[in-house]
Parts: C-alpha cells; sequence; structure tokens
C-alpha cells in the first residue's frame, strides 16, 4: 500500500471513528479535529515542561470550580481588581488562574486543577497596567482534591479582606486585562449584565465551551449571566442551553416574555465539561440559597437539549431544607433524557470531551439521573421535537439529533405533569410559535407571593428624578425601582403585609433608626420631595 492510500485508509478510520462520537451531527467535526491537534502539543508539552496551567487544559484530567465572595475590602483600584491562584506544584510561584472580573462584595470564580494554592486578590493600586505582589490585599489557601472537595464544586470559599494573610514571597507579574468596559450591578458580579448579542454568547464561545473548557472559564469565569439588573419582584426564568449551545438561543422566547413579570436569567457553562460537576454547580448557584437567595420567590427553570440533564442532575442535590430556593416549574426541551447513543463508544474516540461519557446511554451518570424524585408540587413539562428534517417523513423516529425513545425516556415520562410534542427540529423548537406558547403558559401558572395591591403599586415603577451625592447607590435603586411602592406604604394606600414594612413605617416616622437603604432612602426622598404628584415615573 503505498503513502497517499494509507494516509487516505488513516483518514477514513478517523472519520468512522468521528461518526461514533459525533452526536448525530450536533458537534462540529472541524473544530474537532483541531482539538485533537492541541490535546496532542499539551501532552507534549506536559511531558517536556509540566505546568499546572497545562495540566488544566487537557481534557482528560479533572479540575474544580471554586467560588466566592470578596469581603470587607480595604481602598483599592476598582477598575483592577482580580484574584490570582498561585501554585508551587511544578516550579514556585506558578499563576494557574486569574479572574480579571472580580469586584468587591462580590463574586469571583476559578477553575483549578488538583492541587494546593494560594489563592490572592491583588489590585493594580499604582495604575501600572500589571499586578504585582505588593500589590495583593489578602487571600486564601486552598487544598483540592477528591478527598477534599469530592464533587468537584467549592462554593462559598468566600476570602475576607479584613484578615491579615502571609502570601509569603511570590514573585509574579500579571497583566491587567484590557478589555471592553463592563457593567456593573448592585447584585451581580461584575460582566453579568449583557445582551444577547454579546460576543460571549457567540458561536466561537459555545465551540470553546464544548472542546476547550478550560479556555471558556478563562474567558468567562462566572456562569450567571442577566439582561437587566435585579427587580426583586420580578419571577426569574433560568435559562439552561445543550451542548455546543448558548444563552442566545433562547432569544426568540425571551423576546416574548411579558418583563414586567419575569427576569431572564441564563447558566451559560462550558457544555464540553463533566455533566455531574456541571450540576453541582448549578445546584450552588441556582437552587441552594446559598449563593442566590430567593427567599420566597418561586423560581422557573427552561433547560434546552443536554441542559436538561444538567438541570435534572442539580436536582438530585436538593435536600428538602428552609433556605433552598423553591423552584416551580421545570420545562426540559428536547432533551436526550435517556443518553445519546452516538456517544456509546465515545471512549474509543482520539480525544474524549467529558460530556461525552456521561450522554452514553449505558453511563452511570444517566443510569442515576433520576435517583432522587422531584420536590412535591413541581410542575415538570417535558416538551419535545419530532421534526427529523432528515428521516421523519419517512419514518424516522428523532427531532435530527435525539431520538424520541431519550427525549421520552420511561423515567422522565413517570415524572412529567404533561407531555407535549412539537412538529420541530432539536434547535427549531426554541423558535416554534407553538412551543413558545407553551413555555409562556406554563411560566404563567407562577404567581408572586404578595398581595395584589403590593404587585400592582411596585409595577408601577420608581420616581425618575435626580438624586444627589448623598444617596448612597442602593438608595438612588430604591427610589428608581420601587419609589412608588414606597409611597404607597408611607401613606397607607397598600397596608404592611411582612415585618420589613412595619419596620419601614416605624424608620419613617422616627420610631427606630433606619436599616435597610430603602428606609434611609424614603427618608431623604421626601424631604428633598414633600409634593410628589407630578413626578415622573419610570417603570422596569
Amino acid at each position: 500500500m503505498d503513502a497517499s492510500a494509507l494516509a487516505m485508509r488513516r483518514t477514513r478510520d478517523l472519520a468512522r471513528r468521528l461518526l461514533v462520537v459525533a452526536l448525530a451531527g450536533l458537534l462540529g467535526a472541524c473544530a474537532y479535529l483541531g482539538t485533537v491537534a492541541s490535546q496532542a502539543d499539551l501532552a507534549r508539552k506536559q511531558q517536556s515542561d509540566p505546568e499546572l496551567r497545562t495540566t488544566k487544559h487537557l481534557l482528560d484530567r479533572e479540575t474544580y470550580f471554586v467560588f466566592g465572595t470578596l469581603d470587607h475590602a480595604p481602598p483599592l483600584n476598582a477598575e483592577a481588581l482580580a484574584v490570582i491562584a498561585v501554585s508551587d506544584a511544578f516550579r514556585t510561584g506558578e499563576v494557574v488562574d486569574v479572574n480579571h472580573v472580580a469586584q468587591p462584595d462580590s463574586y469571583y470564580g476559578l477553575n483549578l486543577p488538583a492541587g494546593d494554592y494560594r489563592l490572592l486578590v491583588v489590585s493594580d493600586l499604582d495604575h501600572d497596567g500589571a499586578y504585582e505582589p505588593a500589590e495583593i490585599l489578602g487571600g486564601r489557601r486552598v487544598r483540592l482534591d477528591a478527598e477534599a472537595v469530592p464533587e468537584r464544586v467549592l462554593g462559598d470559599f468566600d476570602i475576607d479582606l479584613g484578615t491579615p494573610f502571609a502570601a509569603g514571597g511570590d514573585r509574579f507579574g500579571v497583566a491587567v486585562r484590557a478589555s471592553t468596559p463592563l457593567e456593573t450591578s448592585l447584585f451581580y458580579p461584575r460582566g453579568s449584565l449583557r445582551t444577547l448579542d454579546d460576543p460571549v454568547f457567540g458561536p466561537d464561545m459555545a465551540m470553546l465551551g464544548l472542546y476547550r473548557p478550560a479556555s471558556f472559564m478563562e474567558a468567562a469565569p462566572m456562569m450567571f449571566y442577566a439582561l437587566e439588573e435585579d427587580i426583586s419582584f420580578k419571577i426569574p426564568i433560568v435559562f439552561v442551553h445543550g451542548i455546543a449551545g448558548s444563552a442566545r438561543e433562547f432569544a426568540p422566547i425571551v423576546a416574548h416574555l411579558d418583563r414586567r413579570r419575569f427576569k431572564p436569567w441564563f447558566f451559560h457553562y462550558p457544555s464540553g465539561a463533566d455533566l455531574r460537576q456541571l450540576g453541582t454547580m448549578f445546584y450552588q448557584l441556582f437552587l441552594s440559597g446559598t449563593t442566590i437567595q430567593l427567599q420566597q420567590m418561586p423560581l422557573v427553570i427552561v433547560a434546552h437539549s443536554m441542559g436538561g440533564l444538567v438541570v435534572r442532575e442539580a436536582m438530585n442535590h436538593l435536600t428538602g431544607s428552609a433556605g433552598e430556593n423553591h423552584v416551580a416549574r421545570l420545562v426540559t426541551v428536547a432533551s436526550p433524557l435517556g443518553g445519546h447513543p452516538g456517544a456509546r463508544n465515545a471512549k474509543s474516540a482520539p480525544v474524549v470531551v467529558p460530556a461525552w461519557l456521561d450522554l452514553d446511554p449505558d453511563s452511570r451518570f444517566i443510569a442515576e439521573l433520576h435517583r432522587s424524585p422531584l420536590p412535591a408540587g413541581l410542575g415538570y413539562h417535558l416538551l419535545f421535537a419530532y421534526a427529523d428534517d432528515r428521516t421523519f417523513r419517512t419514518g424516522g423516529n428523532s427531532d435530527g439529533v435525539v431520538p424520541l425513545a431519550s427525549q421520552l425516556s420511561p423515567a422522565a415520562q413517570r415524572e412529567a405533569t404533561t407531555q407535549r410534542g412539537f412538529d420541530a427540529t432539536h434547535t427549531g423548537i426554541l423558535a416554534d410559535e407553538g412551543a413558545i406558547a407553551e413555555i409562556l403558559r406554563i411560566a404563567g401558572e407562577v404567581q408572586v407571593p404578595l398581595p395584589a395591591a403590593h404587585l400592582e403599586a411596585m409595577r408601577e415603577g420608581g420616581y425618575d428624578v435626580p438624586l444627589g451625592a448623598d444617596y448612597s447607590p442602593m438608595e438612588t435603586y430604591s427610589i428608581h425601582t420601587l419609589g412608588v411602592y414606597l409611597d404607597a406604604l408611607a401613606t397607607g394606600v397598600v397596608q404592611p403585609a411582612h415585618p420589613a414594612h412595619r419596620h419601614f413605617l416605624q424608620a419613617i416616622r422616627g420610631e427606630v433608626a433606619p436599616e435597610q437603604a430603602f428606609e434611609s432612602a424614603w427618608i431623604k426622598f421626601r424631604q428633598a420631595y414633600p409634593d410628589r404628584a407630578g413626578l415622573p415615573r419610570v417603570q422596569h
């Protein structure tokens, strides 16, 4: 056999192996071939010059998600603040990961391989464009291994900058990331507020998340995103994309949402990562009640494709404790709840994406996906698609990507409150008018646990007037967002229905000291604007 024939045969063999794991055409073969080459390069580099940073990018190595808040920050350069993970495993002071979107009193996130680390909080105090050891504000040490963090998610790992930290003799210079200024939020991490046309939701990032999860996490370390600043009385709907997907795919549904009632949130994650780990991360962020605290506000979840598996895995972590957030409705859309047959022989692929192993119908992950029952009272709605644009008209039984047998797995059907199919393709269902109407109908069943009069006053918005420098950002938010409601409560148009309401009334009467920003804000505001009849308003 000559060299050209041999090369052609090898190409055919590789193509066959790719077809085994391509998940029925869902993934990009060209991107995968690039991944095979880059993984080989990384493996060679790790042999000759080992680093934890290289380890993190090898798909056959496990990594850990670490996140927490930065508390009690001293004076700093708020525009240039970062959290740096440093290790001495292979060489002294190796910088393994950097979170460039940190901000005081908010969350940071890191993605790290197993090992011992110093997490250092730094600020560019001298404004020279670099983080240096002299600019360390504080830190914390952490050990990441299977014994210490068995589920590979370490949440609530807060760093108290008011506590002395002995950083040691670290020597590093990390450039401040020059990027488009990110919108800040009173409630969310910096960079969490985006529009759906933002590059972070683009196809390049989606493929990066599939084939290079560690690179995705370096570019977008926070997996929570929102379209607007938080409005407390709106019901959150969390959208969860599938493999090689992004939040942008939900744009047709978001366009039809009643934004006076609902606020869209997104779990935008590296879809090539281990599904158990992603499920744990989803639980920690949205369900545990320790990261996002919804109190009595109900939550709606809409998950497409593989996102349905991530969410169902997360539901297994629920304990029923009073502090957990309440999921009122769960909607899975064209989800391979029984796995995907294209992943059955994933182990034979040249490079294995971790998510593929879990998608194998015979995997332990699929076998244990329904190991815990869904919470009592949860409405679970299973939407499936059946318009196979290649085979359905001649007797096919899929949506072009996921077989109906997987979308309608027996375990999922037993759990479902309702099941409904749509003559749409796997991705087309997200733009299908009937499917969108059904999702909106399901979400519309959920009500805010507040008296109608209170909710009506809240939806009237706030007063759109300039406020002086003596108003804190939270006080300004209170007047601009809830001013009309505070007015109604103060004047008796609505009656107090919560201890916080009664404390508000006592505070504005001078009977007790104000404790919350909305109390002190209203005291200032009513003095500045005693006649509020003609003030302009803004609704949210």
